[in-house]
């Protein structure tokens, strides 16, 4: 039922839609895995995880599908790449917003417990900073090279789980939106003061998770073409956009490491 509370006509008519939908989804999520766990052995921030990835899945396989679809169709009309995908990564980055949020206002309200999972993955980014190894800071290119090796690594993974399932990279987005989102939370020393926080991470944040989205949206029309089997000509331009995608994912993801490391 999650799944079916917004349209794909909906949210294109108002991508904003797509930052609620997620927004309600997670909050629905949290407080499933915090009060109905799979197990008591199992942490209920990672629950929360899953119970969030199950409707997003619906949506988001559906949401590629489409766009594939509809890519056929103005590749004929010969519109610009930049023209057939702008939107898309506009909706797929309120989606990661609207996910993040949630995380951050929960986290803020509920207790530590309910994210152990994320906080512990919180502690071990944090401790294996080299900022924080040495006790000082290291050489800006050396701390540039770990981001974006790390970065470019996540990326590929999306790119590779989209290809393989369909909307695989919402793995990726959810999970690093559980943790981007707990970690606002935790340093937020207010309710209010979390969108203040949250505006700190946009500079380096926005092109890092755009380069994700890219990656799995290429993966994801490039899957969905290959199922559906299209005429070699048709085939070609799916192909050329999925690989034009991943350059503008490839540079994004520079794009977000330099940020990070020199700013």
């Amino acid at each position: 039922m999650l799944e079916t509370l917004v349209s794909l006509k909906t949210i294109y008519r108002k991508p904003y839609m797509m930052f609620v939908w997620a927004y309600l989804i997670t909050v629905m999520g949290i407080l499933l895995g915090y009060r109905l766990p799979l197990s008591i052995s199992v942490d209920p921030g990672f629950i929360s995880v899953v119970y969030v990835i199950i409707p997003s899945i619906f949506l988001i396989n559906s949401f590629i599908r489409h766009e594939e679809r509809v890519e056929e169709k103005l590749i004929k009309r010969h519109r610009s790449f930049w023209g057939r995908h702008e939107r898309d990564i506009i909706i797929l980055l309120l989606y990661f917003g609207g996910m993040t949020a949630a995380f951050a206002v929960s986290s803020f309200m509920m207790p530590d417990s309910s994210f152990k999972v994320q906080l512990e993955k919180i502690s071990q980014i944090r401790g294996t900073d080299i900022k924080d190894i040495t006790g000082q800071a290291a050489s800006k290119d050396t701390f540039f090279m770990e981001v974006l090796l790390n970065n470019l690594s996540v990326m590929l993974f999306s790119f590779f789980f989209s290809l393989l399932f369909g909307a695989g990279a919402v793995f990726i987005l959810v999970w690093n939106a559980s943790i981007l989102g707990v970690y606002i939370g935790s340093i937020s020393k207010d309710l209010w003061n979390i969108p203040i926080v949250g505006l700190g991470f946009i500079p380096h944040g926005v092109p890092e998770i755009g380069g994700y989205i890219a990656a799995g949206l290429a993966g994801g029309i490039l899957s969905f073409g290959i199922v559906r089997r299209k005429s070699p000509e048709i085939m070609k331009s799916i192909a050329i956009d999925s690989l034009s995608i991943m350059f503008l994912a490839v540079g994004l993801i520079f794009l977000g490491a330099a940020v990070e490391a020199y700013f």
